[in-house]
């Protein structure tokens, strides 16, 4: 069905999530360009399958069982393009398939601020704009000119950032696939950006489980006054250590869920419902920020 398109069939989940979990996938996709993105929503429609987007899967668990239907991987919407050079910054469309390692360390090589603090972020920046991703109180809308997406119909369109609808770890772009994003950044030296990038990588190896397979902060801040955070609460509640199958609440940070080697997406869904109850007790609802598929 799609021997046209780069696809893999029966795909090993856990070879696409950053906490190594996941059955089988039907298919996943390769688009090399929007004409071949637009081909594949096509026989999605036409033949009723199930269709989701998958970046670096560094929030998405996946289900024991698989996917029964068609991941499309952006991967190959990788580009950086200089648009416009001024004397304080530079603006680029960067494509939504490209991770935010290698794209930091293009940055720095190319003098350009204000991402720095997504180094050490295993997602692709499409995934990282959709959920208004961010870290150490900075977000990537802090750099976003406009989005370019596609509809599920296929037609492409430029949202600009006010349209975004972007919040603490969330946007208002569910209904399209984003293709790339126009970005602002200032113009620095080389040197300080680099020094910067490892200052904020040091400091998320410090505090996270960054050796171990995980989906990052599994809830997000609880937004009151003063902001409620959930790891924090599930520390002082000593929670960290705790297993349920080979599932386990971080013993590093207690806002990660980590896969000590072959655990289960019901593993860890037993153990975030545990999360949430114990939280509920003592009066914090949390939502969760990572995605189940």
């Amino acid at each position: 069905m799609f021997s046209e398109f780069e696809c893999i069939e029966n795909a090993d989940l856990k070879e696409f999530s950053t906490i190594k979990i996941g059955g089988l996938a039907r298919w996943i996709v390769f688009p090399k360009n929007h004409i071949e993105l637009k081909k594949i929503l096509q026989i999605c429609e036409k033949n009723a399958l199930k269709m989701k987007i998958l970046g670096n899967g560094s929030n998405i668990l996946f289900a024991d069982t698989g996917f029964d239907g068609v991941l499309v991987n952006l991967k190959y919407f990788n580009k950086i393009t200089i648009l416009e050079k001024l004397q304080d910054e530079y603006i680029l469309q960067v494509g939504a398939g490209i991770n935010l390692f290698a794209l930091n360390i293009r940055l720095g090589m190319l003098g350009l601020s204000g991402l720095e603090f997504s180094y050490g972020i295993p997602a692709s920046l499409g995934g990282f704009i959709y959920m208004n991703g961010g870290c150490f109180g900075h977000e990537v809308c802090e750099v976003i000119s406009s989005v370019l997406v596609m509809d599920y119909d296929g037609n492409l369109k430029v949202i600009e950032k006010d349209e975004c609808g972007f919040d603490y770890r969330a946007s208002k772009l569910e209904k399209y696939i984003i293709l790339g994003a126009k970005l602002r950044l200032k113009r620095e030296k080389s040197e300080l950006i680099l020094k910067n990038m490892r200052f904020f990588l040091e400091k998320k190896r410090n505090s996270q489980p960054c050796d171990m397979p995980s989906l990052g902060s599994v809830f997000k801040i609880v937004k009151s006054n003063p902001p409620i955070y959930p790891a924090k609460i599930i520390d002082n509640l000593g929670l960290k250590g705790v297993k349920i199958g080979m599932a386990e609440v971080s013993t590093k940070h207690a806002g990660f869920i980590v896969n000590l080697g072959g655990a289960k997406a019901s593993d860890v869904i037993a153990l975030i419902e545990f999360l949430e109850e114990k939280l509920k007790s003592v009066g914090v609802v949390v939502e969760r920020e990572i995605v189940l598929f």
